[in-house]
């Protein structure tokens, strides 16, 4: 019972890694706009992260680094203080999109002021993650972002076309006409990205070394980063698939985060759509904690600060104050008034610009057999980590041109 409990971890950072609001919206614009086409970045972003996932994991146990430290010891102190830097900056864009979101699901949800329901909310948040030892942060968003699968379970009643979505497993040539070709590609290197988003690894091995995982913890490594993946990606799917068996026959196109509950309930009725609203705040809302927590994380890791969650705050300073005052700044920022899906967009570009720049050393660290041992990455799992970091090095010189090409992805 434990070990399944322990799971949440997985639920956790593949609900509010992969189904955070730039997935979301995302993946349900481009089902509106090209239907099935683009499921193959889905698998191709989940075989991905689960490489990394694993990876991070790994290393974790084994070595008892996480990301950032090993970030300091593969790129050296001046990249490194850069690559610091650009994760720290996009986990503060992509908490204050978050909490931006958040205001708004919670305003559909009771009619009160948005920006008033952005502060209750990070108050909420912020209390949680003060008062919550991390085990049962990952608990409470993990168990509570299940609410998510009802997007599948909808998807499923719609009956869609099985056999092209799977045909579209297969990467095809994009569709005719510059700008359509072009917001073929925008959304194609947006959906890798927001799978792999960099917040995501930073997190699952800061929790590895909070959950003292050790040699013994590398069978469930592996079998959290599948499982806790592949319901991410299902959900992902599921997202697409309503995409384009509602919004695509119609010519809409869901530019508002209010709109992406509303396939649900077509197929499953209003209590459906309550839960998914609901799935949507517990996913939401685990990416603003964990973007929040990973500042403090990666800051405390690179410069050999102690760090612990599961410790009173008085005695980890730094990283209280630093997930603490990210949760501040990200507020204020979202009571700019400035459009969460706008902000979201933005920070997935940046967030493909310093890809490379995180799973690299991830890479470098985990084939490392000086220091992993016989728990080096198996050569096939090296190439295969190789050829996945050229492609996120690809889509991460490609990102800003698509988003200014295509005007940040409009049709």
């Amino acid at each position: 019972m434990k070990k399944i409990v322990q799971l949440t971890l997985g639920v956790m950072t593949a609900l509010g890694g992969f189904v955070d609001l730039g997935q979301i919206v995302f993946t349900m614009q481009a089902g509106a706009l090209f239907g099935y086409a683009l499921t193959w970045t889905i698998l191709l972003g989940t075989i991905a992260i689960i490489i990394y996932i694993e990876m991070c994991g790994r290393v974790a146990a084994i070595t008892k680094e996480a990301v950032f430290t090993v970030v300091r010891s593969k790129l050296g102190d001046r990249l490194g203080v850069v690559t610091l830097g650009g994760a720290n900056l996009l986990n503060l864009l992509t908490c204050a999109a978050e909490l931006g979101a958040i205001g708004i699901v919670l305003h559909v949800l009771t009619g009160w002021n948005e920006r008033l329901l952005i502060v209750v909310g990070a108050l909420v948040l912020g209390a949680l993650v003060w008062l919550l030892k991390f085990q049962w942060i990952e608990r409470t968003f993990g168990l509570w972002g299940l609410l998510m699968v009802v997007f599948a379970v909808a998807a499923w009643h719609m009956h869609p076309d099985w056999g092209a979505i799977a045909g579209a497993l297969v990467p095809k040539a994009p569709v005719q006409g510059s700008h359509q070709g072009l917001l073929y590609g925008y959304f194609a290197v947006g959906i890798f990205s927001a799978m792999l988003m960099e917040y995501e690894v930073h997190f699952y091995s800061s929790g590895a070394i909070e959950e003292k995982w050790g040699e013994n913890e590398l069978s469930e490594n592996t079998i959290v980063a599948v499982s806790g993946t592949a319901l991410g990606s299902l959900v992902t799917c599921a997202l697409l698939v309503l995409g384009a068996l509602v919004f695509l026959p119609g010519g809409i196109f869901p530019d508002l985060l209010s709109t992406t509950g509303l396939p649900v309930a077509l197929p499953l009725g209003r209590t459906a759509l309550l839960f998914a609203l609901l799935g949507m705040l517990a996913s939401i809302g685990s990416a603003a904690v964990q973007t929040a927590m990973c500042v403090g994380y990666n800051t405390c890791q690179f410069y050999h600060i102690k760090w612990d969650k599961n410790l009173p705050p008085a005695e980890v300073p730094t990283f209280t104050i630093s997930w603490v005052a990210t949760l501040a700044l990200a507020t204020l920022f979202a009571l700019t008034g400035i459009q969460p899906l706008q902000l979201v967009d933005y920070s997935i570009v940046l967030g493909m610009v310093m890809m490379p720049l995180t799973y690299y050393p991830i890479l470098m660290a985990a084939g490392d057999q000086q220091r992993m041992g016989k728990h080096a990455t198996k050569r096939w799992q090296h190439v295969l980590g190789w050829m996945f970091l050229v492609l996120i090095g690809i889509a991460a010189l490609l990102a800003i041109p698509l988003m200014v090409l295509t005007h940040v992805g409009q049709p």
